[in-house]
């Protein structure tokens, strides 16, 4: 027979197992993470829709010193512009910094005078100082009379407007507590209409170097005979977001040059005979 100790043993073994097995399934319902990927196609641009679109020069905006300007005063050469937030401590400032960067790495192209650079936050909870501290933090000086320059919508409300017109895609993750948003840089033509996109880094200066020139198209001076030879040895491809090489180009070009040599050698030859008198 049980004495009373060995029922107590035995109530407090039942009732360890029914702790260990409802312990098992709130972790099974509570501690298992969700699949979280991100589709990164849902952030992709659909430059089709959005290629040649015109932006609304009319948007107001302020710089780190307070200064208010309208869109269309960065117009007139090509327009490199770049959507981030300020608190942002990761992607945003070195994505801005990359570009610096890149651009100092052109030989041909010259700031303030070849392109202007405008970084746009998206965060409606941006002010000067968020955009300050971004300033420091970037080493971009991005004030007044400056080719780039950094700055935060006066009316939060065209936060959305201006985004939805350049086809950018953002938005805020809880889980995260950090935005999600399109990594890409936006060439505007000089009459603000959207020339080009390219995506992410590593970023090439043949690359900007092109889209600055294929932004630079809709202005009405004569283009350089170098940057006619640019476009035509290389075209975009949406699939990578760069540009590559044109082969069709210079398949087509060997071609002829091979059939050109095939028609004046016979002619060279029957001339050389001729003047010998053979």
């Amino acid at each position: 027979m049980f004495r009373v100790e060995n029922y107590k043993l035995l109530f407090f073994m039942i009732l360890a197992i029914l702790i260990a097995i409802g312990a098992r399934s709130v972790y099974a319902k509570y501690g298992t993470i969700a699949d979280s990927t991100l589709d990164p196609s849902i952030m992709r641009i659909n430059e089709e829709e959005y290629l040649g679109a015109r932006l609304d020069g009319e948007f107001s905006l302020l710089d780190k010193d307070g200064n208010e300007f309208k869109l269309k005063e960065m117009s007139g050469k090509p327009l490199i512009l770049v959507f981030s937030y300020y608190s942002c401590d990761g992607a945003c400032p070195a994505t801005n910094v990359h570009l610096r960067d890149t651009l100092s790495e052109s030989a041909g192209l010259k700031p303030g005078e070849d392109y202007n650079v405008l970084t746009v936050s998206f965060d409606k909870n941006d002010d000067l100082n968020h955009l300050n501290m971004f300033t420091e933090m970037t080493g971009i000086k991005g004030g007044k009379g400056d080719y780039w320059r950094m700055a935060v919508m006066k009316n939060k409300d065209d936060i959305a407007a201006l985004t939805k017109s350049a086809g950018y895609k953002f938005f805020w993750s809880p889980p995260d507590k950090t935005f999600l948003h399109t990594n890409a840089y936006i060439f505007l033509s000089p009459d603000l209409r959207i020339a080009r996109y390219i995506y992410g880094s590593p970023l090439n200066i043949k690359d900007v170097e092109l889209a600055i020139t294929e932004a630079a198209f809709n202005r009405s001076t004569k283009s350089r005979v170098i940057d006619l030879l640019k476009m035509a040895c290389y075209s975009y491809n949406y699939k990578e977001g760069k540009y590559t090489l044109n082969y069709s180009l210079f398949v087509g070009a060997g071609s002829f040059i091979l059939g050109g040599g095939l028609i004046a050698m016979p002619i060279i030859y029957y001339r050389k005979r001729k003047e010998t008198g053979s």
